[in-house]
């Protein structure tokens, strides 16, 4: 087999992407979102004191993860869509967290932290879902070099 002899992976008729598993996927990106952002500040405000030092660790890890859910959904679905949903569970659970209850208690206190936690996800998911497509890499030939020719006779029209 030579590196010409390389098609793209055909699409079967059962994967292709109805307007309701595209539905079904917003939904539940929405709901991971939104789980992540109820976790996240429920857990963002714990600390690690060494001595004198106080270590926002729970924050970071918060932010970190936040950033990794984000990701994730970027790079693993192929349009957008999951990912904002995903940002709006998030962002809207923490929003919601952030306000006073009938009680009178909020789970972000105001401070340094709660703003960071307040802040960081929304600009996250900013950069995130405005992040362009990284083109894909033309397959490889069996001598290492990409072959780039190969690869432009089976690119689809855009």
């Amino acid at each position: 087999m030579t590196s010409t002899d390389i098609q793209p992976p055909a699409v079967s008729p059962g994967s292709r992407v109805t307007p309701g598993t595209r539905i079904a996927g917003a939904a539940l990106s929405f709901f991971v979102g939104a789980v992540y952002g109820a976790v996240g500040t429920v857990a963002h405000q714990n600390v690690l004191r060494i001595g004198e030092l106080t270590l926002p660790v729970a924050l970071v890890l918060a932010l970190i993860g936040a950033l990794a859910l984000l990701i994730g959904f970027r790079l693993v679905f192929v349009d957008r869509l999951a990912v904002i949903c995903a940002a709006l569970g998030m962002i809207g659970v923490i929003g919601l967290f952030s306000l006073a209850s009938s009680g009178g208690t909020v789970l972000i206190p105001q401070g340094v932290p709660g703003l960071i936690w307040t802040v960081g996800p929304v600009l996250i998911a900013t950069v995130v879902v405005a992040w362009p497509r990284m083109p894909q890499r033309p397959p490889a030939s069996h001598d290492g070099v990409a072959n780039v020719q190969a690869h432009e006779q089976h690119r689809p029209e855009a």
